[in-house]
C-alpha cells in the first residue's frame, strides 16, 4: 500500500552543477535542517554511485527514521534509490520497517534545469500496515508532510545554487 509524492522545481543552473552540489552529503543534510540529521554514502569519496549503499537519519511527519538504502541506478540525469526506513515507536520498544525509495531527475529546460524527486513509502498490506498507513496519512498528515519535506529540499538547493552562481553579464548598451 503505497504513499507517493513528487516535488519539482526549476533551477537556473546546469544539471552538472546541480548534481555536484546535491550529491554532497553536507548539502543534502543542510537542505532540511529540522528533519535531516546526517547522511553518509558507503563510498571512498562519500559520494553516491550505482550500487552504493547509504545511511540517513531523518524525520518525516514528525517520526524519526533510520534509513538504510542503496542506489539502484545513477547517471548525471537520474538517480534511483530504495531502502528500508526503521521507525522506532513507543520510545524504541517497537521498530516498524517501511520500504521506501525515490527517483531524482534533472531535465534541461529553456528556463534552467527541472529537478524533481518522486518518493514512495510501501506500507504492508495487512492489518498492522493499514493501521500504520492510516496513522501516517490521516492522524499525522503524512502525505502533505512528505511533499513538504521533499519540496523543502528542492527549494533549498535552488536558493543555494542560484545565489552562488556568478551574475550573468548584461549585453553592451543595457542600462542597470
Amino acid at each position: 500500500m503505497y504513499v507517493t509524492d513528487k516535488a519539482e522545481i526549476v533551477i537556473d543552473a546546469s544539471s552538472e552543477d546541480i548534481w555536484e552540489y546535491v550529491t554532497d552529503p553536507v548539502h543534502w543534510t543542510a537542505s532540511n535542517p529540522e528533519e535531516h540529521y546526517g547522511l553518509e554514502y558507503d563510498t571512498p569519496d562519500n559520494r553516491p554511485r550505482e550500487g552504493a549503499t547509504f545511511h540517513q537519519a531523518e524525520e518525516v511527519a514528525g517520526m524519526y527514521a533510520d534509513l538504510h538504502g542503496r542506489f539502484q541506478y545513477i547517471d548525471h540525469q537520474v538517480a534511483v534509490w530504495a531502502g528500508t526506513a526503521y521507525y522506532p515507536l513507543l520510545r524504541g520498544l517497537v521498530t516498524v520497517r517501511i520500504p521506501e525509495g525515490g527517483t531524482i531527475r534533472l531535465e534541461e529546460t529553456e528556463d534552467g534545469t527541472r529537478m524533481s524527486h518522486a518518493v514512495w513509502m510501501d506500507f504492508p498490506n495487512n492489518r498492522r500496515g493499514r493501521a500504520l498507513k492510516w496513522v501516517f496519512t490521516t492522524a499525522l498528515g503524512g502525505k502533505a508532510k512528505l511533499y513538504d519535506h521533499t519540496n523543502r529540499e528542492l527549494v533549498f538547493f535552488k536558493d543555494r545554487i542560484e545565489s552562488a552562481a556568478p551574475e550573468k553579464s548584461k549585453p553592451l548598451g543595457a542600462s542597470s
